[in-house]
């Protein structure tokens, strides 16, 4: 059977940054992953992750996702309703944060949505704007 490695820290080594997971904005050319070493940097990518993601592209776990590109653009779905979902979806799915604010607006003219979420972690107050456009539904 195998053990679980522990880990012992030295008291010399707290202040020196350990990763505690990967950011999903690849946007870095030293690296494929980068990642994050604070808990709120965590915290904002796994929120963009999440709403980023349709439901059914998670193997393994086929309700994950915000599932944007579906209902955002679908004429049966309405933004106070989907404001609603993504509210307790995102509770479900990244349970240690408060959420004080979601905002959704459709710019109609450009065929473009875009989300604000205010949300906070340990204390710390964070915002979250994502743009999602019809022009994105093609890539």
């Amino acid at each position: 059977m195998l053990k679980r490695q522990t880990y012992q820290l030295n008291p010399q080594d707290v202040g020196q940054p350990r990763g505690i997971g990967i950011n999903v904005l690849f946007n870095n050319g030293d690296s494929v992953f980068n990642q994050t070493y604070t808990t709120k940097d965590q915290v904002k990518s796994n929120l963009i992750n999440y709403i980023l993601t349709n439901k059914g592209e998670r193997m393994f776990d086929p309700t994950f996702g915000g599932d944007l590109r579906a209902s955002l653009f679908n004429p049966d779905s309405t933004l106070d309703t989907i404001t609603v979902r993504l509210e307790n979806e995102i509770y479900a799915y990244v349970p240690n944060i408060i959420i004080r604010n979601i905002s959704l607006k459709k710019y109609s003219d450009e065929n473009l949505v875009n989300i604000t979420l205010d949300y906070s972690i340990n204390n710390q107050n964070d915002n979250l704007v994502i743009n999602v456009s019809t022009t994105d539904l093609t890539q």
